[in-house]
């Protein structure tokens, strides 16, 4: 009996250990698969692919690539500060874009 709690309590832990760290997992294939819950909800510009920054209103490939290559960014308005984005482009994806800061 005393063997069966212990497995039962080894399960129990490692099912919330494994539970805390799906979700950053799924953000992540998502992200790879394009499958985001939103064609606009909110893009880490450190971390995205380039089909996620696509998605973003009116971000073209060229625009998506240079994001990538300008990488990394302390917040989202160094997209301005090192002229990836002009003001006017920036003003339609802020609202939509976010850096981690943890990752920093």
């Amino acid at each position: 009996m005393r063997k069966q709690k212990v497995c039962l309590a080894a399960v129990a832990v490692l099912a919330t250990a494994l539970s805390s760290g799906c979700s950053s997992m799924e953000r992540a294939f998502d992200d790879i698969m394009d499958r985001g819950d939103d064609d606009r909800s909110r893009v880490e510009l450190n971390s995205a692919g380039r089909k996620r920054l696509r998605s973003l209103p009116g971000i073209s490939d060229d625009e998506a690539d240079r994001i990538m290559a300008n990488r990394p960014y302390e917040n989202r308005r160094d997209l301005v500060r090192k002229r990836v984005l002009s003001e006017d482009e920036f003003e339609r994806v802020k609202d939509y874009v976010y850096v981690d800061q943890e990752k920093n």
